[in-house]
């Protein structure tokens, strides 16, 4: 790690699924997209405001749970509603990204997800096996937490945290906060919406007792079959269904040591027809594994999975596990057309459903999570502007549409790997020839899923309302590459401070002001945010290496870490500057 020694000053500024047959809302004659609207009855009045929050959130998984603490940090009301009961049989999630972790450390649960159960000194390594009992013909290499270095990039790298630990840990501190309420068992039965506001009413699983709540947003984070989606009208837009994978969960706490095999937390298989499937160890200390078969006709349902078959399959002879579960999915290439109508906004599996090559799935959602968050609160204190929210369809959509984009195209492509059509266990010297030149390749070309930091932390809000272009041409943006950049619309890049800290903790609840040595004063920019509300700080940064970094002697940062401006000098009209990031120009 670097050591910094920079001046470091700031001045501070202004400071579950529902059935949608029984829903009534009001959509008024502007959309986000046109076509394809259902004949909702329109609403009169206003809504009444009793029992009421800020915001509703349906749906209790990752991407809900993250929101909930996002809103929570920034003290904002809001009440999640889940139908089920929170408890996570079947992680769908197993590894929280670079970008991700980085919001953790701002949420403050960071050391948490480094500390979950899964065992630091275990190797995140990626191998491609014949059988977890035959050979090895490939690997590559990621090292355990206890042993990485993180990349100059970021003060982390993507940590294996499933979702059996991260859920809980997302509860747990969202919980923190008292305007943070989770209702568990809680399943939405019908949604009104107006100009003034939605109104939710319930039912808890458990009693049947009736309820209502009202509040001035809703967001569905309701997952991939989304209740909130359909009932907008909202069509999902792109390849569709691209595979028919089955999962099955079994615990087998000696199965690695049994194989004599060398630590890896992903094995994939390999034999004569080609590549069809993974082993993932998920927990460990408990033996808690996922064997997946690639490819079915899509007609299976769990009860027809011959499980013992697609396990002898996968080890290369009989084995006995204590199974868990079993579960039949669809692969999808999917993007909604937008992301929310009026006082309605969508997150996640709701507005994205994409291959889990590359570890893309609920890390996108996160970061629509995050861009919603700090939106949603600026409008509800006042300084967010009638523009403000509309941004986030205009950013997190072309987000969506990059990373089902990448992981469709990994996925494909590992398709593409046919099979050899020779048997792979033979010691003859023409098949170890062959193991070596297929494992050269896997690692080539499979291996690139898990080189993807510049889907981590490249991706940028090329043509938002809200960020306000340099001229500056657009750098490359390259899966398994990452070029630090200033430039408006992306993320701000991380540079050490003193004391260990990032400059990333220095954005999160306002706008901030990065000033570096030879800048001008930013009171205008300052007097500017104080005459419309709008939160401000300002950060000198004394540092010629993180100046040089940032290229100009001037940033404006969001409170999502995004660059809305940069120049060497204060912009002619800060007022339309500061403005225009805030959403009122």
């Amino acid at each position: 790690m670097a050591s910094r020694t920079p001046i470091f000053k700031r001045n501070h500024g202004v400071g579950g699924p529902f059935d949608c047959r029984s829903l009534e809302m009001t959509v008024p004659a502007a959309h986000c997209r046109q076509g394809r609207l259902p004949a909702w009855r329109t609403v009169s009045g206003s809504l009444s405001r009793e029992n009421s929050t800020q915001v509703i959130i349906v749906g209790g998984g990752p991407v809900g749970l993250a929101l909930a603490l996002d809103l929570g940090w920034r003290g904002i009301a809001c009440v999640l509603l889940e139908q089920g009961d929170g408890v996570i049989s079947q992680p769908k999630m197993n590894e929280v990204n670079t970008r991700t972790m980085e919001f953790c450390r701002r949420w403050g649960i960071v050391e948490r997800v480094l500390n979950c159960p899964f065992p630091g000194s275990f190797p995140l390594d990626t191998a491609f096996i014949t059988s977890m009992f035959g050979h090895e013909i490939g690997r590559v290499e990621r090292l355990a937490r206890a042993h990485e270095v993180p990349e100059p990039f970021s003060p982390y790298r993507l940590q294996a945290c499933s979702q059996f630990w991260f859920d809980p840990i997302l509860q747990s501190a969202a919980r923190a906060f008292p305007s943070v309420a989770l209702r568990y068992g809680t399943r939405v039965e019908r949604v009104i919406q107006d100009a003034t506001g939605v109104r939710v009413e319930t039912t808890d699983v458990a009693t049947g007792t009736r309820a209502h709540l009202t509040a001035d947003y809703l967001i569905g984070c309701d997952g991939a079959a989304s209740a909130v989606r359909s009932a907008l009208g909202i069509a999902m837009q792109g390849k569709g269904t691209i595979g028919f994978p089955v999962h099955l969960f079994f615990r087998a706490p000696e199965l690695l040591a049994a194989s004599g095999r060398d630590p890896a937390t992903f094995f994939f298989l390999i034999d004569r027809e080609g590549l069809w499937g993974s082993l993932r160890i998920i927990d460990p200390v408990n033996g808690f594994w996922r064997l997946m078969q690639d490819r079915t006709d899509g007609s299976l349902t769990p009860e027809r999975v011959d499980r013992e078959g697609i396990l002898r399959r996968a080890l290369g002879r009989p084995y006995d596990v204590d199974w868990k579960g079993v579960n039949v999915w669809h692969r999808r290439s999917l993007v909604a057309e937008c992301y929310g109508r009026d006082r309605i906004f969508l997150a996640g599996d709701a507005v994205h459903l994409l291959s889990p090559t590359g570890a893309l799935g609920m890390n996108s959602g996160i970061g629509d999570a995050v861009d919603l968050g700090w939106k949603l609160a600026a409008v509800l204190n006042g300084w967010g502007g009638p523009h403000l929210l509309a941004s986030y369809d205009l950013e997190r959509r072309p987000v969506g549409l990059r990373n089902v984009g990448l992981a469709t195209n990994i996925y494909l492509d590992n398709e593409k790997f046919g099979g050899p059509g020779a048997d792979l266990e033979s010691e003859d010297a023409a098949t170890v020839a062959l193991r070596r030149r297929l494992g050269a390749e896997l690692e080539d070309v499979v291996g690139r899923e898990f080189r993807t930091i510049g889907a981590q932390l490249g991706y940028r809000y090329e043509s938002s309302p809200i960020c306000i272009p340099d001229g500056t041409p657009a750098p490359p943006d390259e899966m398994g590459t990452y070029l630090p950049t200033a430039r408006p619309g992306s993320r701000a890049p991380h540079a050490w401070l003193d004391d260990d800290r990032s400059i990333l903790d220095v954005f999160g609840r306002s706008f901030v002001l990065l000033r570096f040595p030879g800048a001008p004063d930013g009171a205008s920019l300052r007097a500017a945010a104080a005459a419309r509300g709008i939160p401000y700080d300002e950060a000198f940064i004394d540092d010629a290496e993180t100046a040089a970094l940032y290229e100009r002697k001037l940033v404006l940062v969001r409170p999502d870490g995004h660059v809305a401006w940069r120049g060497d000098a204060i912009p002619a009209d800060p007022a339309a500057t500061i403005g225009r990031a805030a959403g009122w120009h």
